[in-house]
């Protein structure tokens, strides 16, 4: 748990080991032969992630705290914001207690977007709080929002 963290950031830490959301992701990580190194607010960038499991089509996946990145330095360089994406995942992560709600939580969100507006993210509360243009789910404003 890296120096300069904010209290809140040390909380979910230990609430996404507590809950296995993070040696989950640790696992997943090193059964995809990715790299770890340090990520926004306390994560853990798992890059390089080669595995189609789970989310096959998804340039990136966040469980518990350990963000499976399969995107290159070159295309997340063309996605500044994703990775403070991901780590709002994390968050909620751990408001769900890890893998006793997170899973399915989100499985139904991504349900309900499906059912409500026929794309898996743009209904999901899930994606919306962590921020849609951020997830690379809308085009920026002009503006650069």
């Amino acid at each position: 748990m890296g120096a300069g963290l904010r209290g809140r950031d040390r909380v979910r830490q230990v609430v996404n080991v507590l809950t296995l959301a993070t040696p989950l992701g640790l696992l997943l990580a090193r059964l995809g032969h990715a790299r770890l190194h340090p990520g926004p607010h306390g994560t853990i960038v798992a890059a390089g992630y080669r595995s189609r499991f789970p989310a096959p089509r998804a340039p990136a996946l966040t469980i518990g705290d350990v963000i499976l990145l399969r995107l290159d330095d070159a295309a997340l360089a063309t996605r500044p914001q994703l990775l403070a994406h991901e780590a709002r995942h994390s968050v909620q992560w751990a408001w769900l207690l890890g893998v006793a709600g997170f899973p399915l939580a989100y499985g139904l969100a991504t349900l309900w977007s499906l059912a409500t507006v026929r794309d898996t993210a743009l209904g999901n509360v899930f994606e919306r709080r962590a921020g849609l243009v951020a997830g690379g789910y809308l085009a920026p404003e002009p503006d650069g929002r």
